[in-house]
């Protein structure tokens, strides 16, 4: 690795974003349209909370998305004070892992958006996988937090400086039974 892409590496911001969910069905519309209506064509359904972590730097970033599934809910407090709220919805998948560039990644490649934040407000280029997202999701619930950080600032450097892919670390522990 070179010195300016060890550099680059140290200076990676870490972002975690919770993202809430809507349920237009149940609820008034979260984006305030009127053509939101259950069972039209306008509804936007309903959709869980997202976690979003980003590894940001100065070539652009990469990021990890898990649907939770958790989806909004509304409970009367009981006499205590207590929300019973015994069911939050589906389960977590990991949902996508890609890059925001800065400069197009492949021929051809036309920006997603003129201004992205993960691009520090410059055209963003965007790829990502459903399916590369296990390695991410792996390194989470193997390792946590700091594992995934490790595998996402690694992912950065393979993205944007070429480096070898390194894949998620395993469990710390040894397996019983082989």
């Amino acid at each position: 690795m070179k010195k300016d892409e060890e550099e680059d590496m140290r200076k990676l911001e870490h972002i975690a974003r919770f993202e809430g969910g809507h349920d237009c069905i149940k609820f008034e519309c979260v984006h305030g349209s009127k053509n939101c209506k259950p069972g039209s064509g306008g509804s936007h359904g309903r959709h869980g909370m997202n976690i979003r972590f980003v590894s940001k730097g100065e070539a652009g970033a990469i990021q990890f998305l898990i649907y939770t599934g958790w989806m909004p809910q509304f409970a009367k407090r009981d006499e205590i004070g207590f929300r019973d709220v015994r069911d939050w919805g589906g389960h977590m998948m990991p949902a996508d892992l890609g890059y925001h560039s800065k400069e197009p990644r492949h021929d051809g490649q036309e920006p997603i958006c003129q201004a992205c934040e993960y691009c520090d407000g410059q055209p963003c280029y965007y790829d990502g996988s459903g399916l590369n997202a296990n390695d991410a999701m792996y390194a989470l619930v193997n390792g946590g937090e700091a594992a995934l950080w490790d595998f996402l600032d690694a992912y950065y450097e393979t993205t944007f400086h070429d480096a070898p892919y390194q894949g998620p670390a395993e469990f710390r522990m040894p397996l019983r039974v082989k």
